[in-house]
Protein backbone atom coordinates (compact mmCIF):
# COMPACT_ATOMS: atom_id res chain seq x y z
CA UNK A 1 0.00 0.00 0.00
CA UNK A 2 1.22 3.54 -0.66
CA UNK A 3 2.66 5.32 2.36
CA UNK A 4 -0.15 7.84 2.85
CA UNK A 5 -1.47 6.33 6.08
CA UNK A 6 -3.76 3.37 6.64
CA UNK A 7 -6.70 5.68 7.44
CA UNK A 8 -7.20 6.63 3.79
CA UNK A 9 -10.22 6.32 1.50
CA UNK A 10 -8.44 3.46 -0.26
CA UNK A 11 -9.08 1.27 2.81
CA UNK A 12 -12.50 2.63 3.80
CA UNK A 13 -15.79 0.74 3.66
CA UNK A 14 -17.53 3.90 2.38
CA UNK A 15 -15.38 3.86 -0.77
CA UNK A 16 -17.60 2.25 -3.42
CA UNK A 17 -14.57 0.45 -4.88
CA UNK A 18 -14.31 -1.61 -1.68
CA UNK A 19 -17.94 -2.80 -1.93
CA UNK A 20 -18.83 -1.94 1.68
CA UNK A 21 -15.82 -3.68 3.24
CA UNK A 22 -12.73 -2.34 4.94
CA UNK A 23 -10.43 -5.16 3.82
CA UNK A 24 -9.48 -3.50 0.55
CA UNK A 25 -7.09 -6.26 -0.56
CA UNK A 26 -9.85 -8.86 -0.47
CA UNK A 27 -12.89 -6.87 -1.65
CA UNK A 28 -11.52 -4.10 -3.89
CA UNK A 29 -13.11 -3.98 -7.35
CA UNK A 30 -10.88 -1.95 -9.69
CA UNK A 31 -13.71 -1.74 -12.26
CA UNK A 32 -15.63 0.54 -9.85
CA UNK A 33 -14.23 4.10 -9.64
CA UNK A 34 -13.34 5.33 -6.12
CA UNK A 35 -16.32 7.25 -4.76
CA UNK A 36 -17.28 8.21 -1.18
CA UNK A 37 -20.82 6.95 -0.73
CA UNK A 38 -21.64 9.04 2.37
CA UNK A 39 -20.44 12.31 0.83
CA UNK A 40 -21.31 11.54 -2.80
CA UNK A 41 -17.78 12.55 -3.73
CA UNK A 42 -15.48 11.19 -6.45
CA UNK A 43 -12.12 10.34 -4.88
CA UNK A 44 -9.25 11.12 -7.24
CA UNK A 45 -6.42 9.67 -5.13
CA UNK A 46 -7.96 7.29 -2.56
CA UNK A 47 -4.72 6.27 -0.87
CA UNK A 48 -3.91 9.92 -0.07
CA UNK A 49 -7.39 11.18 0.90
CA UNK A 50 -8.87 11.01 4.43
CA UNK A 51 -11.83 11.82 6.69
CA UNK A 52 -12.96 11.16 10.26
CA UNK A 53 -15.49 8.50 9.22
CA UNK A 54 -12.76 5.98 8.37
CA UNK A 55 -13.02 2.63 10.22
CA UNK A 56 -9.83 3.39 12.18
CA UNK A 57 -11.57 6.41 13.72
CA UNK A 58 -15.23 5.26 13.69
CA UNK A 59 -15.16 1.45 13.99
CA UNK A 60 -18.93 1.47 14.55
CA UNK A 61 -19.44 2.44 10.87
CA UNK A 62 -20.82 5.95 11.23
CA UNK A 63 -22.49 6.96 7.90
CA UNK A 64 -23.05 10.63 8.83
CA UNK A 65 -20.19 12.77 7.42
CA UNK A 66 -17.94 14.08 10.20
CA UNK A 67 -15.57 16.92 9.44
CA UNK A 68 -13.85 17.76 6.18
CA UNK A 69 -12.11 15.57 3.63
CA UNK A 70 -8.35 15.95 3.85
CA UNK A 71 -5.55 15.22 1.38
CA UNK A 72 -1.96 14.23 1.87
CA UNK A 73 0.36 17.22 1.73
CA UNK A 74 3.16 15.44 -0.13
CA UNK A 75 6.83 15.29 0.69
CA UNK A 76 9.74 17.67 0.44
CA UNK A 77 13.35 17.62 1.64
CA UNK A 78 12.12 18.06 5.22
CA UNK A 79 9.90 14.98 5.06
CA UNK A 80 6.16 14.60 4.95
CA UNK A 81 4.00 17.74 4.78
CA UNK A 82 0.81 17.91 6.84
CA UNK A 83 -2.58 16.96 5.49
CA UNK A 84 -4.67 19.81 4.15
CA UNK A 85 -8.39 20.47 3.77
CA UNK A 86 -9.70 19.44 0.37
CA UNK A 87 -13.50 19.49 0.80
CA UNK A 88 -15.44 20.96 3.72
CA UNK A 89 -18.01 18.90 5.56
CA UNK A 90 -21.52 19.08 4.22
CA UNK A 91 -23.75 21.21 6.44
CA UNK A 92 -27.22 19.91 7.23
CA UNK A 93 -29.29 19.88 10.39
CA UNK A 94 -28.82 16.10 10.56
CA UNK A 95 -25.03 16.51 10.51
CA UNK A 96 -25.11 19.33 13.07
CA UNK A 97 -27.31 17.27 15.41
CA UNK A 98 -25.04 14.25 14.98
CA UNK A 99 -21.99 16.34 15.88
CA UNK A 100 -23.81 17.70 18.94
CA UNK A 101 -24.70 14.14 19.98
CA UNK A 102 -21.04 13.14 19.58
CA UNK A 103 -19.99 16.19 21.61
CA UNK A 104 -22.27 15.01 24.44
CA UNK A 105 -20.00 11.94 24.62
CA UNK A 106 -16.77 13.88 24.12
CA UNK A 107 -14.70 11.84 26.55
CA UNK A 108 -15.75 8.55 24.98
CA UNK A 109 -14.06 9.75 21.78
CA UNK A 110 -11.02 11.14 23.58
CA UNK A 111 -10.30 7.77 25.17
CA UNK A 112 -11.26 5.59 22.17
CA UNK A 113 -9.38 7.60 19.53
CA UNK A 114 -5.95 6.04 19.46
CA UNK A 115 -5.11 6.30 15.75
CA UNK A 116 -1.75 8.10 15.70
CA UNK A 117 -1.95 9.95 12.35
CA UNK A 118 -3.98 13.05 11.58
CA UNK A 119 -6.42 14.97 13.74
CA UNK A 120 -8.25 13.01 16.45
CA UNK A 121 -11.99 12.43 16.18
CA UNK A 122 -12.66 14.50 19.30
CA UNK A 123 -10.75 17.44 17.81
CA UNK A 124 -12.63 17.13 14.50
CA UNK A 125 -15.97 17.21 16.33
CA UNK A 126 -15.03 20.36 18.28
CA UNK A 127 -13.39 22.04 15.27
CA UNK A 128 -16.31 21.29 12.93
CA UNK A 129 -18.90 22.69 15.33
CA UNK A 130 -16.78 25.84 15.52
CA UNK A 131 -16.53 26.06 11.73
CA UNK A 132 -20.30 25.76 11.52
CA UNK A 133 -20.75 28.45 14.19
CA UNK A 134 -23.05 26.05 16.02
CA UNK A 135 -24.33 28.04 19.01
CA UNK A 136 -25.85 24.94 20.66
CA UNK A 137 -22.27 23.75 21.27
CA UNK A 138 -21.11 26.87 23.14
CA UNK A 139 -21.66 25.57 26.67
CA UNK A 140 -19.68 22.40 25.94
CA UNK A 141 -16.88 24.42 24.34
CA UNK A 142 -16.66 26.62 27.42
CA UNK A 143 -16.44 23.57 29.68
CA UNK A 144 -13.78 21.85 27.52
CA UNK A 145 -11.72 25.06 27.31
CA UNK A 146 -11.69 25.38 31.12
CA UNK A 147 -11.37 21.75 32.17
CA UNK A 148 -9.38 19.81 29.58
CA UNK A 149 -5.66 19.64 28.80
CA UNK A 150 -4.23 22.32 26.53
CA UNK A 151 -4.55 20.32 23.33
CA UNK A 152 -8.36 20.06 23.52
CA UNK A 153 -8.81 23.33 25.41
CA UNK A 154 -7.09 25.30 22.64
CA UNK A 155 -9.28 23.71 19.96
CA UNK A 156 -12.41 24.41 22.05
CA UNK A 157 -11.38 28.06 22.62
CA UNK A 158 -10.87 28.56 18.88
CA UNK A 159 -14.25 26.95 18.17
CA UNK A 160 -15.95 29.08 20.82
CA UNK A 161 -14.49 32.25 19.29
CA UNK A 162 -15.98 31.29 15.92
CA UNK A 163 -19.33 30.37 17.51
CA UNK A 164 -19.47 33.75 19.24
CA UNK A 165 -18.71 35.49 15.95
CA UNK A 166 -15.12 36.51 16.59
CA UNK A 167 -13.55 34.54 13.71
Amino acid sequence: MPNGGSDCCGTCWFNRTNRGERDWLKYRDESIPPHCEIRDLAIEDPFYTYCANHPHRRPDRDPVPIGPVMRHGGWDSGGEKPRYLWKPSPDTEEIRQHLLDLLENFFEHVFRDRYPIGTSLSEVIVWQLGELGEKRAAQHMEWISKNCPDHWADTAREALTKIQGGD
